[in-house]
């Protein structure tokens, strides 16, 4: 059930407002656009046009907040003069120095003032002197209901200099006094960024997830408002009883504390160093009251302990057919994708599905995602009809492949020209004409850093041709067969004699891309092709003892299914769309029906990449000289 799914944080770690916003409607334009319920067909492109509008107001006003060395996360500016909201939990207490971060990579100086622990809400102001860019906040009489539609930004991941904050499309789905639930997908990094209504005002910020990408869990700014005076003085708010924080180190309920008593860990260490600031006995039993009066509650770090989320609190939550990719929205852009289902098709290895491909030209040239192909590949149109397919080119660096299949009466999609945008409407297809899934254009067009694969073993020597300890499950090498005490001794055409000749080959290689590799195993040689894996992947479980082989990048498996290979391309436009990993390969378009990429990875729980047209049509143009160049030779040698 997913009321009992863990919450999990997201930090890589009005009249009261009148003093602070005074003006902000006069200053800022307020956006107005599409609000509620679900758009008709005829309505999309009047509501892009105003995500479009917010997303320009309210990406230079999201922030980067680095507190001390290990915490980032993302804010608001709120204020001409330098209010910030943010998480509790990402600054944790009042009084701390901390750096704002700028989307145009302006850096300065702030404090972090109160904090607000029932709505996991925190407070910072810049200290150096300028007028900022900021967004206004919803007023009480526009507070937000489920059903309204909603924008996310934020730093996910943390702060990027080469990415603008990426921008979220989602739905308000409940509504409760400290938290609100949307699916605007958030992750790690995102703690304390913004959540806009569809006039651009901040209506909550960032606070944690859960399991299902449809719970996003946002402090409502009406509790800001509540608090103000509070935390812009730098206190705690609500009050809160002082032995409730040594309440959570009683762990027998006793009314006593013990070091013993503790489990070793996080409260172990941390009732340590209580023990050495105020030079307390560590064997002597503390009373609850005495520890408040020895302590002093204010010398403290707070801990907050919000309520536990549960669907079921609020039966007037929005219904999952209403939701971003529920089937009552995703009707409304059937119509849209009609046109680019029909060039599009399934692919197909060992006749089952891998992956989609797009139709390029009607005389059978299909593209497809290159690292999802194995043996024996076909294509599927949507009435059935399947013939094999035959790789003609494969282009390591898009991850693209391009397929030539017999097959008649294909439909060539028609591509788009036109630039995209932050906010602008993604679709992607499927070959029955209906709508996988929507989202918008988080971030324009760039190029994705890569990370090399990974084999998934662990190697027990260091000198001499290198001796497998352990192989990590669900890791290529497992897939492959590999074993322990295996020792690899080529990897390609490449002889490996050292722990760093095998690093520095395969380190020269993708994720998904197959190596093969030689080993020796009992003094036998035995050839074996292993898919390479991404790092995180494979690795997690040396991280997490216990923990599930496929947890994936971020948020400790809250991301879902991702590609192998998904990233590591010379340009990319990043989207939400959640879909899954299978559905790479084919088309995705804009409201006008029109291509304007191919999706490549589902890269992270608020991460889908599409390589833009420009680099689709190189390939194929590259393939259709192929092909010509190979029909012109087989003529002459039939002659």
């Amino acid at each position: 059930m997913l009321a009992h799914d863990p919450v999990r944080w997201l930090s890589m770690g009005a009249v009261l407002f009148a003093t602070v916003l005074v003006g902000v409607a006069d200053e800022n334009e307020l956006l107005t656009g599409f609000v509620r319920d679900t758009p008709r067909t005829d309505e999309l492109a009047d509501m892009e046009a105003t995500m479009r509008r917010i997303a320009e107001k309210v990406v230079p006003c999201t922030v980067g907040i680095q507190v001390g060395h290990n915490v980032e996360g993302s804010g608001v500016v709120i204020s001409e003069n330098g209010y910030i909201l943010t998480a509790a939990h990402v600054i944790s207490r009042p009084g701390r120095t901390v750096t704002i971060r700028f989307p145009d990579g302006t850096r300065v100086p702030g404090k972090t003032l109160g904090i607000h622990t029932s709505a996991d809400g925190g407070l910072v102001k810049i200290t150096a002197e300028g007028k900022w860019p900021f967004a206004p906040l919803v007023t009480h009489d526009d507070f937000p209901t489920p059903g309204d539609w909603c924008l996310a930004t934020g730093h996910p991941g943390g702060f990027q200099e080469d990415r603008t904050p990426p921008v979220r499309i989602g739905r308000i789905i409940d509504v409760a006094e400290n938290t609100l639930r949307s699916d605007c997908t958030i992750t790690g990094g995102d703690s304390g960024g913004p959540l806009f209504d569809m006039q651009g005002r901040v209506i909550g910020i960032h606070s944690r997830i859960s399991v299902e990408s449809t719970v996003n869990l946002h402090g409502p700014v009406l509790a800001y408002v509540e608090a103000w005076d509070q935390l812009k003085a730098g206190e705690v708010y609500p009050n809160v009883p002082p032995s409730r924080f040594f309440e959570n180190f009683d762990r027998d309920h006793d009314g006593k504390v013990t070091r013993q008593e503790l489990p070793a860990g996080e409260m172990r260490r941390m009732y340590d160093r209580l023990v050495k600031t105020y030079s307390l006995d560590a064997e002597k039993a503390y009373d609850v009251e005495e520890l408040t009066k020895i302590v002093g509650w204010r010398k403290v770090p707070q801990r907050l302990t919000l309520a536990p989320y549960r669907v079921d609190d609020n039966e007037h939550a929005l219904g999952e057919l209403q939701y971003v990719r529920g089937g009552a929205v995703l009707k409304a852009f059937r119509p849209i994708v009609s046109a680019a289902a029909k060039g599009t098709l399934e692919v197909l290895c060992g006749g089952e599905p891998q992956a989609l491909g797009a139709v390029i030209d009607a005389s059978g040239l299909i593209v497809t995602k290159a690292s999802r192909l194995e043996e024996n590949i076909s294509c599927r149109t949507r009435d059935g009809k399947t013939a094999q397919a035959e790789v003609i080119l494969s282009d390591v660096a898009h991850d693209l492949a391009v397929l030539k299949v017999d097959l008649k009466e294909l439909t060539a999609l028609n591509w788009s020209d036109d630039d995209v945008r932050p906010g602008q409407w993604l679709v992607t297809p499927n070959p029955a004409g209906a709508a996988i899934s929507v989202g918008v254009v988080s971030v324009a067009e760039r190029e994705i850093d890569g990370t090399p694969g990974v084999l998934g073993v662990k190697i027990r020597t260091a000198e001499g041709s290198p001796t497998v300890e352990a192989v990590m499950d669900g890791s290529g090498a497992k897939l492959a067969g590999m074993l322990a005490d295996d020792v690899i001794t080529q990897v390609m055409d490449r002889p490996i004699r050292s722990l760093a000749e095998l690093q520095r080959t395969v380190g020269q290689f993708r994720p998904g891309e197959i190596l093969q590799t030689t080993v020796l195993r009992n003094g036998e040689a035995m050839q074996l092709s292993v898919r390479l894996g991404m790092p995180e992947d494979v690795f997690q479980q040396l991280m997490h003892p216990g923990s599930s082989p496929f947890r994936f990048r971020g948020s400790e498996g809250l991301n879902g299914p991702l590609n192998q290979r998904r990233d590591d391309f010379p340009a990319a436009i990043q989207h939400d769309s959640v879909f899954l990993p299978e559905h790479c390969g084919g088309p995705v378009v804009n409201i006008a029906g029109e291509v304007v990429g191919i999706n490549v990875a589902r890269a992270d729980r608020t991460v889908s990449y599409a390589l833009p047209v420009a680099a689709v049509r190189a390939l194929v143009e590259k393939a259709r000289l192929m092909v010509a160049e190979s029909a012109t030779a087989g003529a002459t040698s039939s002659e």
